[in-house]
């Protein structure tokens, strides 16, 4: 991940209070990608009409359980892998597909608030 190794590392930790909001962001953005990297097989394999997607909800559920409850991740994950489980493919590939694009909007946001927050000790 090039945000852990940008040069602002080392401010951010002098910095103090920084550093453990950018160490959560970073943290929640892997996850994120790691969401929209199983999402985008999840539907891939949805779309072809494929039924072994167990092993992806499995994964996606692992992923879910080690966000907080609250955290607009983990609600997406849950619709997808819930939408998955009990919809016909079409209908689950459209919902999967959804919370894709949202996670997706999610780690752009992310990325922005790393870079406001890397550049913030550099001013």
């Amino acid at each position: 991940m090039d945000a852990q190794s940008a040069p602002g590392g080392a401010n951010d930790r002098e910095v103090g209070d920084m550093s453990v909001p950018l160490e959560q962001m970073l943290e929640e953005l892997r996850k994120a990608e790691q969401a929209r990297d199983l999402m985008s097989e999840l539907e891939r394999r949805l779309s072809a009409g494929n039924t072994d997607l167990e092993n992806l909800l499995r994964q996606l559920e692992q992923l879910e359980q080690s966000l907080p409850e609250s955290d607009p991740i983990r609600l997406l994950i849950e619709e997808a892998v819930g939408a998955a489980r009990t919809r016909d493919s079409i209908k689950a590939g459209s919902d999967v597909s959804r919370s894709r694009s949202a996670i997706e909007g999610e780690i752009s946001s992310l990325r922005g608030a790393i870079q406001g927050a890397q550049a913030r000790p550099d001013l």
